[in-house]
């Protein structure tokens, strides 16, 4: 009875005490999470499609992540209300400290909800690498913000809520002044405390999250906090220790069937390399080579591959009749940067940070430094600034010798907060192709436009906004008549009759869709354009990916050359050999007929039945040989590009075979 007592006292002094503040904080924390979780499932309809036990289970997991994050969240203010002096916190000067502390607070959970919401609505998942990644350029993501969201009036509306809040809380943080803490009692407490958290930390996985075979319905069972957390932990962790690793020598042997091909010379990988030597079929063309690749423009949105009643593409179909087009390619990720990685270098999508953010990628095995050694002149075009993602230091280091961004187009050109409209880039792309061509030697040029991207604004000069499209596809219709535009007009200049295009989406619209890997939003048109060179109106079949550019590239060329590079040329490779690698927040995959392996963390491989017509995935909880086959594969594609990548064997050969 005693004992009781003296519970209830201490219960009612706590209460009563600064504590209480805390306890404040942690609750509306608590709360705000709950309250966006809800409205994830409801934007996200799982209340409708998801059994109603998956959706509960997402609930009460969520909870966990939620007070994880909480504790976490609350660490400074333990270790403030530890260190202040009784009488400094009874002051008035410190109330109106916590009063303006809590207001910010409460101010800065409800946007970060507000956020999250946003950010779940266009990725369809959490905070994850594309947050990681935004956050480390804020100029473009804000302007980006300012120009997509009416920010005035929610900022407005979550000071109104943040207020309403003060007001409600006035009375009970009022009693936060009823009793004293002695200092012996908040080193107690803050004990206590530590040891929950602890306890939290060590039992929390990103595992429990893995309520159901739904991708979204995991996404918001976690929490923006701790998944943010985890990214910025794993963000350049090595593929080793996290996911399913063979032996070096068993892993390069199955490379070098994997990367086998009819003009690969057969060759005995040593542990460690992918070099080997390509044979020139054909004879060489010493073509000029111009890489544009579309911002955000997936295969849904191009009628030459989904027809609908009006086309969105009309431009790209039309030079589709006139060039070769990969009907079933993929990129290697959701982000502009995964593209660059991967036309460039064609190594496979590491897991974390793109190789384009990595510092020690300095001098690789890419496209354009091949080229360069061959006498081209090198050159990015742009209409942003090169310095976000690490894009211009990355092809600086890499082989590419000129660089044209924002700064480099004339005042007063269209711009939004990703840079000038696609009709300048092309323009621009124009005119310096054609001072490259005057120079006698051949060029290559990677072209970036940016106006398929949100906020979804261009110059409506030559393409006005029609009522009963949304925004994306307007901008899809503009994207598509700069393009259209662009090889008009290349046409009458003297380097077109010796240039081969490569057109392509450097990744897809959005992200969305229940399975691990959103198939969907990585389809990706790739046209091959060479009037006269690449045959007219060949539709290739072959399962293809976006880092199978560079060896196709060079197989048109006719070059011989020693390479690296883990893409095949599509042209040259049976349709039996066609594959896709990709990577999706923590995820890394292989698609191969009609089956995807999916690696994870903690050395997870599973196993899928894919229908690309319908992108439905249905898990294949007992592999059969051929399903075990393509799951060493994909760990000898990823363990093999990691060992290579981070032991320097990426790096330009010293030796290049010369052309002949």
């Amino acid at each position: 009875m005693r004992a009781d007592n003296n519970l209830r006292r201490f219960r009612a002094s706590f209460l009563q005490s600064r504590y209480l503040l805390l306890v404040i904080y942690i609750l509306v924390v608590l709360a705000v999470s709950l309250v966006t979780r809800c409205g994830l499932l409801t934007e996200d309809h799982a209340l409708t499609r998801d059994a109603i036990g998956r959706v509960l289970a997402a609930l009460g997991v969520g909870e966990a992540f939620d007070l994880t994050a909480a504790l976490w969240m609350a660490v400074p203010f333990v270790l403030y209300l530890l260190v202040l002096p009784e009488r400094w916190f009874r002051g008035r000067v410190h109330r109106a400290l916590v009063w303006a502390g809590l207001g910010v607070a409460v101010f800065s959970v409800l946007f970060v909800a507000v956020v999250e919401i946003f950010f779940f609505a266009e990725f369809n998942g959490r905070f994850n690498f594309v947050a990681v990644d935004y956050l480390m350029y804020p100029t473009e993501v804000m302007d980006n913000i300012w120009e997509s969201y009416p920010t005035g009036i929610v900022l407005a509306v979550l000071a109104a809520v943040t207020l309403g809040l003060l007001v409600l809380l006035r009375r009970p943080v009022g009693q936060a002044w009823g009793r004293p803490v002695r200092l012996v009692h908040r080193l107690a407490f803050t004990f206590v405390f530590a040891l929950l958290l602890a306890a939290a930390t060590a039992t929390i996985s990103p595992a429990w999250a893995h309520v159901s075979e739904d991708r979204a319905l995991n996404e918001i069972a976690g929490n923006g906090y701790y998944s943010f957390w985890m990214t910025l932990l794993g963000s350049d962790s090595p593929y080793q220790g996290l996911y399913a690793s063979r032996r070096p020598d068993a892993v390069f042997h199955r490379l070098d069937r994997l990367l086998a091909e009819p003009a690969a010379e057969p060759a005995s990988f040593v542990s460690g390399s992918t070099l080997r030597h390509i044979r020139a079929l054909g004879p060489e063309r010493r073509m000029n080579v111009v890489v544009v690749l579309e911002e955000s423009l997936g295969s849904e949105f191009i009628g030459a591959l989904h027809p609908r009643e009006a086309s969105l593409t009309p431009a790209f179909d039309a030079l589709a009749r006139e060039g070769t087009l990969l009907t079933h390619a993929y990129s290697t990720g959701n982000r502009t940067i995964r593209a660059l990685e991967a036309t460039t270098s064609s190594l496979p999508p590491l897991p974390g940070i793109s190789i384009v953010r990595r510092p020690q990628s300095r001098n690789l095995f890419t496209l354009p430094a091949l080229l360069r050694d061959r006498g081209y002149q090198t050159m990015f075009v742009y209409g942003g600034r090169t310095l976000f993602d690490g894009m211009g230091s990355y092809l600086r280091n890499n082989g590419v010798d000129r660089i044209v961004e924002q700064a480099d187009y004339p005042e007063g050109t269209f711009t939004t907060a990703w840079g000038v409209a696609d009709e300048a880039i092309f323009d621009k792309a124009l005119s310096e192709m054609d001072a490259l061509h005057a120079s006698g030697r051949p060029f290559y040029s990677l072209v970036l436009s940016v106006s398929n991207h949100r906020p979804f604004q261009f110059p409506q000069d030559h393409v006005q906004w029609l009522p009963g499209l949304d925004r994306r596809e307007n901008a899809v219709r503009y994207a598509d008549y700069a393009l259209g535009r662009f090889l008009r007009q290349a046409r009458s200049h003297d380097f077109f009759a010796n240039t081969l295009f490569v057109l392509m989406g450097d990744h897809g619209a959005r992200v969305y869709g229940a399975a691990e890997i959103p198939l969907a939003s990585y389809e990706v048109p790739i046209l091959f354009y060479a009037p006269g060179v690449i045959p007219s109106g060949r539709r290739v079949d072959t399962l293809a990916s976006s880092l199978d550019v560079p060896p196709t590239v060079l197989g048109i060329l006719g070059m011989e050359y020693d390479s690296k590079f883990f893409g095949h040329d599509v042209f040259r490779v049976a349709p039996s050999q066609g594959r896709a690698l990709m990577t999706h927040n923590n995820e890394i995959a292989l698609l191969r007929g009609g089956r995807m392996a999916v690696l994870g963390l903690h050395e997870a491989a599973d196993l899928y039945a894919v229908d690309t017509a319908t992108y439905r995935f249905t898990p294949l909880r007992h592999p059969d040989a051929a399903g075990r086959e393509l799951i060493e594969d994909a760990i000898s594609y990823y363990d093999g590009a990691d060992v290579v990548y981070r032991n320097g064997f990426f790096q330009n050969p010293a030796l290049v075979v010369t052309s002949h």
